[in-house]
C-alpha cells in the first residue's frame, strides 16, 4: 500500500514538473493561433484598426498559414521532434507601407530560417540551425 501511495505521489509529482510555470501545461504547436510578439530580435506592433502578424500550424495535410503584416501566407511544415522546417511558403501581393512591410519582410525572414522550436507555456520560439532565436510568438486562446 505504501508502494502504491508513493509511486502515486512521484506520477503526480512528475506531471506537475511536466507545465509551464504557473502552473498552466505548454500550449500546443499545432492548431493554435501564434501572434507574433517579436521577429529578428524586434518587437512587432499592431497598429489599431489592423490585422496581426501571426500564424497557424494546421495538422491537415501539415499546412501553415497566417498573415505576415501585410499578406497572407500559406504553404507547408514538416515536424519532427524539436525540428520545424516552413517549405513552399507562398503570399499575396499587395502593396505595403514600409513599416508594415518590414515587419512583413522580417517575418518570412524567420519563417524561412526556422530549423527548431521551442514551447514554454504560451511562448513558441522559431530557432535557426545555430539555436538563435528569430521569432517569438505566443498563443492566443479562444474564448
Amino acid at each position: 500500500m505504501k508502494r502504491t501511495l508513493s509511486a502515486l505521489a512521484t506520477t503526480v509529482l512528475l506531471a506537475a514538473c511536466a507545465t509551464a510555470p504557473g502552473g498552466k501545461p505548454d500550449a500546443q504547436l499545432l492548431e493554435t493561433y501564434w501572434k507574433a510578439v517579436e521577429l529578428e530580435g524586434a518587437p512587432v506592433e499592431t497598429r489599431a484598426g489592423t490585422r496581426e502578424a501571426h500564424l497557424i500550424l494546421r495538422t491537415e495535410k501539415n499546412t501553415a498559414g497566417g498573415f505576415s503584416g501585410c499578406n497572407s501566407v500559406r504553404g507547408a511544415y514538416e515536424v519532427s521532434g524539436s525540428g520545424l522546417r516552413f517549405k513552399q511558403m507562398a503570399s499575396t501581393l499587395m502593396a505595403c507601407l514600409p513599416a508594415v512591410s518590414n515587419v512583413e519582410k522580417r517575418f518570412n525572414s524567420a519563417l524561412a530560417a526556422s530549423s527548431s522550436y521551442r514551447i514554454s507555456g504560451d511562448s513558441l520560439e522559431l530557432r535557426d540551425t545555430d539555436g538563435k532565436v528569430r521569432a517569438r510568438f505566443a498563443a492566443m486562446h479562444l474564448r
